[in-house]
């Protein structure tokens, strides 16, 4: 129920903005619109999810604008099992983002050995090389990273 209201409040928000919303009002217009995605994911609204995320990706005028709604927009598609759908869009952003990644996918079988090369790695370091690793503070990676944990959704 909250997020039903906070879609009817967010499109009400929306409603009251003017033909030339986008140019006069831009952050407001992003938010309002961003916001009324991820509310309208949670509702399981997906058509309408579709339909801001195609305004917001029109309008928006920088990439990190997007963001917001290429999440929810994946985060949909995988919902419905559009599984390969989200996964193209994810690697588009991810590309975007400085990270390359082709389909097809591997093989399960050479994703699940690399995962567990990497548990093994991580496991087999001690408490003070962990912690004396070098922190991520690239924003680009930090937001794959973000998009990376909404695709092994897909």
């Amino acid at each position: 129920a909250t997020f039903t209201s906070s879609a009817s409040y967010l499109k009400a928000g929306m409603d009251m903005l003017h033909d030339d919303h986008w140019q006069k009002y831009y952050d407001l217009s992003l938010e309002l619109h961003s916001c009324y995605a991820e509310a309208e994911y949670c509702n399981g609204h997906f058509q309408e999810v579709g339909h801001v995320a195609r305004i917001v990706i029109t309008e928006a005028k920088q990439f990190q604008d997007k963001l917001r709604v290429n999440a929810a927009l994946i985060k949909t598609l995988a919902a419905q099992n559009k599984h390969l759908d989200a996964i193209r869009i994810g690697f588009n952003v991810l590309s975007k983002l400085g990270v390359q990644c082709q389909l097809p996918l591997p093989d399960k079988s050479i994703i699940l050995e690399d995962m567990i090369a990497s548990r093994d790695m991580i496991t087999n370091m001690s408490d003070t090389d962990f912690l004396g690793m070098k922190e991520m503070n690239d924003p680009n990676m930090i937001t794959a990273m973000k998009f990376f944990q909404i695709l092994t959704l897909c």
